[in-house]
């Protein structure tokens, strides 16, 4: 483990921190010294104009000088979120990152373009569930500091640590087989236009490739379906809801497993469970979900959340469903959803898609859904869409599961 980490574990939560201070800013920090008192005598002593580009270099050499010598990088990890900040002299080069934690599918280090002193950087990677590679830290010049970062965030989010991903080339569609060459390229498409034009080369050349494997294929003996072609559709009260899965640990109140009628408490004001629906999906992880509303004993507003079990431990996301003219405003029209949308500032993409189906008053319809994100903010979006009907769009915020007693 890197002597420069400082890890701390607390309650639900990770935290890692290391100094951006190196024993070279001591000799930056005498000639930034020198520099500036040079520039300064010059300036005063009458050498005009020519010593103002002097003066903003040397201004410039003593900010950067400065990150390193008071900047850290804090890193928190809990099951919702990879929280990144950097601070507290602000540099433009090293932005804040949030990153949803379910969205995260595998860490790796890699080589990066910024070179120190003719000497190699390397950068800190997050492969999310929709194919798209976000840059976590940059121009980091030690490696060994990377790649303790990478085992201990992914050993506490339980990820299986992938070394292939480590120090490699990426892009490289060789060694797919056609689906998985298929399902690569429909999650590459949506953001083409952004990828460097080598990555972009190399999906023309795999989408040449898929073509000529689907004419051999059509020219030679039929295939049969695949497993997923043969399942039957659901109809509303075909099959009946799955046990609730438990969470592996309850150190707080199992708010997920609350009937209609029962007490509880949210952040200490008394309410009072009312509808719910779960959703059993499809997906190996993320099993089970539920829509909970609670009502107010002494009156009000009631307050809507969505549970979801992920990796053995329910999460709580406080909800508000959008209207139709905001759904619409969205993208979302008829059976087609976005591949992204803008919210203020923010442009928000899709993950993988969840299939299932969602019981209410025991019967169940079959429905598909869409969580959207963005790495700028821990906001998500709910796309849910019933068999048969509109898109239900719900604007989510996380919850701390101790909020509820």
């Amino acid at each position: 483990m890197s002597s420069k980490l400082n890890i701390e574990r607390g309650s639900g939560e990770l935290l890692i921190s290391y100094s951006w201070r190196t024993p070279v800013m001591w000799f930056l920090l005498f000639f930034c010294i020198i520099w500036n008192g040079i520039c300064l005598f010059t300036l005063f002593a009458g050498a005009g104009f020519f010593v103002v580009f002097h003066v903003i270099a040397g201004l410039f050499i003593t900010w950067w000088t400065l990150t390193r010598f008071i900047n850290k990088t804090i890193i928190t990890v809990d099951r919702q979120k990879l929280l990144i900040k950097n601070g507290p002299v602000p540099w433009p080069f090293a932005k804040d990152k949030n990153v949803p934690a379910r969205a995260l599918v595998q860490l790796f280090v890699a080589k990066s373009n910024v070179s120190q002193n003719k000497q190699s950087t390397y950068k800190l990677m997050a492969r999310l569930d929709t194919g798209t590679e976000v840059k976590l830290i940059d121009a980091e010049p030690d490696k060994a500091l990377l790649l303790d970062l990478e085992r201990t965030i992914e050993a506490y989010l339980d990820i299986t640590n992938d070394t292939s991903l480590d120090l490699k080339g990426h892009g490289n569609f060789e060694g797919l087989d056609l689906n998985e060459l298929r399902e690569q390229m429909n999650k590459l498409e949506p953001i083409k236009k952004w990828l460097p034009k080598s990555i972009t080369n190399k999906m023309e050349e795999a989408a040449a490739r898929l073509e000529a494997e689907e004419r051999r294929n059509e020219s030679g003996s039929p295939q049969l379906p695949r497993e997923e072609d043969w399942d039957v559709t659901l109809t509303p009260g075909s099959r009946i809801a799955r046990p609730l899965q438990g969470s592996e640990h309850d150190f707080v109140f199992p708010f997920y497993r609350l009937q209609q009628g029962e007490p509880v408490k949210y952040s200490g004001k008394p309410y009072r469970m009312g509808r719910s629906a779960q959703i059993d999906w499809d997906d190996e992880h993320i099993s089970q979900a539920r829509q909970m509303e609670i009502v107010p004993v002494s009156g009000g507003e009631p307050l809507h959340f969505y549970a979801q079990i992920e990796r053995n431990r329910w999460s709580y996301f406080e909800e508000r469903r959008l209207d139709d003219e905001e759904v619409e405003i969205l993208g979302f029209v008829a059976e087609k959803h976005p591949l992204r949308f803008e919210n203020g500032r923010d442009r928000y993409y899709p993950r993988d898609g969840q299939n299932g189906v969602r019981f209410m008053s025991g019967t169940g319809r079959q429905v598909e859904q869409f969580i959207y994100f963005t790495t700028s903010s821990s906001t998500q979006f709910r796309a849910l869409k019933p068999e048969g009907r509109g898109w239900e769009v719900y604007v989510m915020e996380v919850v701390d599961a101790g909020n509820f007693e």
